[in-house]
């Protein structure tokens, strides 16, 4: 039985109704076909009938969204008529709601209704009135009753997670081994980016846990989110794993410890501070809800979420009857660093056995992992390219094709598309063709590669192979050097009084200087930039608003605080194309 509070209002007319002799919260079913045309509602019989007077009809009305709960609300006479028996025109038997009235019961709902029959045994009571002594006592012990419901309503609330609050809620939330964090721990956000190519919807679980690049420095999401399609990055809330987690400065936080379908990257871009209060109800909550699927012991998510949940888990399979036997799972999972022996570490067996179903035999053991190769032809942008930016590009692809394969879970398909659309983020690349197996196994360029459902993929950069690059332009005749055009978005503030073209020539000027003593072997980047456009008598730069598009034919290079830099080839040359001023 569930506990429904009652307000004050509704108190004090239910006990002026009783102490008068009429009936009161009677329960009177609501059923009908929503869909019907033309609608209809049928009537409500009352059972002391005949009825003299109704005093209180309460019910519920449909939400206005739909899949929400019902709303409760009191109707009146606008809504509802009392319905004539048919052989005493005088005495009335129901309620009829009105065809046109605005506001209808929902059906499947319950209507209570307080009325006073035609015929009461008679009450002493003659004074009713507002101030008088039984009007009086009647609000004094009804106002009590409200308070005591009101004590029970929070007593009830407090057994919740999504109602209860304060020291209620930390009692709620310490069923699941989780606690507020208190003023002093670590606090940030840090940025995911979406995958090229990737669709739909990325949902983010609250308490996913993101680290530094060695696994020293824990962080998780405090809230769940839901990277919508369109989006290309999301920021979310995190916070240390543990009161005693240590701040971190801006791009350390690197690795998504737990694989997440979509995401390509995450990095915190400013650093972690120190929270000067103690975590807040709704982000307890957040960082609590996700945590039920794993407090529902006996089910394969709970399994699943819940070994997923330890520090070094990247990914956990699970087959039910392996052997085709009933009664068996096969857990295999998937460590970021396995140990020597072929057992899993202590923690995840504990953690399994707490989870398992009673009486369910678990075959339990570390995903195989099945070692690939890869083979890739590469198409480099322009017309040729120094050896060492060659080499470099190169040592890029083999650094990303290592940390994707890395970020699979047990059993999950590496598709080739999404790969190739990794390596075009490299303005450097212009085309790639992508070719990927198992080690020593035959396989088909283009084709995706499924492993089995309980076996882990792993990628040595040594068993990457990149064929003979090619270029997308033809060599240009000797001698004739590829003009590459710079355009730039500067934010820079005056300094006493300048105005906004004396700033803009100054700039223009001093990019074009920039330009002309670019060599072969230099590397454009925002540092450099910054410092040749300096000029702190007339203006001041701001690095975030410093943006510079290279750029020849339908091919570009972004230079930015943070972002990619571009190293200068023997057979170029730069002309400043534009200049504006950041707002």
């Amino acid at each position: 039985m569930s506990f429904v509070n009652r307000p004050y209002p509704d108190i004090v007319q239910d006990v002026l109704t009783a102490l008068t002799q009429g009936v009161t919260g009677e329960i009177c079913p609501v059923d009908y076909n929503p869909d019907a045309k033309p609608l209809v509602i049928p009537d409500i019989m009352l059972k002391r009938r005949p009825v003299r007077r109704v005093s209180v009809v309460r019910g519920f009305v449909k939400a206005a969204k739909d899949g929400d709960p019902p709303v409760e609300t009191q109707f009146t006479l606008n809504d509802y008529e009392l319905v004539a028996s048919p052989s005493a025109p005088d005495d009335y038997v129901g309620i009829r709601f009105r065809p046109l009235a605005r506001r209808k019961p929902a059906p499947k709902t319950d209507l209570t209704v307080n009325y006073y029959p035609r015929t009461t045994d008679p009450t002493p009571l003659t004074d009713l009135n507002v101030g008088s002594v039984t009007r009086t006592i009647v609000e004094a012990m009804s106002r009590e009753l409200a308070g005591l419901y009101a004590q029970l309503n929070i007593a009830y609330d407090s057994a919740f997670l999504e109602t209860a609050t304060g020291a209620a809620l930390d009692q709620v939330t310490a069923l699941l081994d989780y606690k507020r964090f208190r003023a002093g721990h670590a606090v940030g956000s840090v940025t995911f980016t979406r995958r090229t190519g990737a669709l739909g919807s990325i949902s983010i679980p609250a308490g996913t846990p993101i680290t530094d690049g060695a696994d020293k420095i824990r962080y998780v999401t405090s809230e769940r989110y839901d990277m919508l399609v369109g989006e290309s990055v999301a920021e979310v809330r995190v916070q240390g794993a543990t009161q005693g987690t240590p701040e971190v400065e801006a791009g350390i936080l690197a690795v998504v410890q737990r694989a997440i379908a979509g995401l390509d990257a995450v990095t915190n871009a400013r650093p972690t501070v120190r929270a000067t209060q103690d975590e807040t109800d709704e982000a307890l909550r957040a960082r609590t809800r996700d945590a039920l699927l794993t407090a529902n012991k006996g089910t394969l998510e709970a399994i699943k979420h819940g070994v997923l949940a330890l520090p070094g888990v990247t990914g956990v399979s699970i087959v039910e009857m392996p052997n085709g036997v009933a009664g068996e799972i096969q857990v295999s999972v998937q460590l970021d660093n396995p140990p020597s022996g072929p057992d899993l570490p202590q923690n995840v067996i504990d953690r399994i056995e707490e989870l398992r179903p009673a009486g369910i035999r678990v075959l339990r053991g570390l995903a195989p992992m099945q070692t690939l190769d890869v083979r890739v032809a590469l198409v480099l942008a322009g017309a040729s390219m120094a050896p060492a930016d060659v080499e470099a590009v190169k040592a890029g692809v083999r650094a990303k094709l290592k940390d994707e394969v890395r970020r699979k879970g047990v059993g999950e398909r590496i598709r080739v598309k999404p790969l190739v659309a990794v390596l075009l983020s490299d303005a450097r690349i212009a085309d790639a063709t992508l070719t990927i197996g198992p080690k020593g196994g035959t396989v088909t360029a283009g084709e995706d590669y499924q492993p089995a459902a309980d076996t882990g993929t792993v990628l040595d950069p040594a068993d990457v192979t990149i064929d003979p690059e090619t270029f997308a332009d033809t060599t240009p005749p000797s001698g004739q050097k590829i003009r590459i055009d710079m355009n730039a978005v500067i934010g820079a503030a005056p300094v006493g009084g300048t105005m906004p073209d004396a700033i803009r020539t100054e700039l223009t000027a001093k990019l074009v200087a920039y330009a002309a003593g670019l060599t072969p072997g230099m590397t454009i980047d925002a540092a450099s930039l910054l410092q040749a456009l300096r000029n702190d008598s007339l203006y001041a730069i701001d690095p975030i608003k410093l943006a510079v598009t290279l750029s020849v034919g339908d091919q570009f290079v972004l230079i930015s605080q943070g972002g990619q830099s571009y190293d200068v080839g023997g057979d170029q040359s730069f002309a400043v194309a534009g200049v504006e001023l950041a707002p």
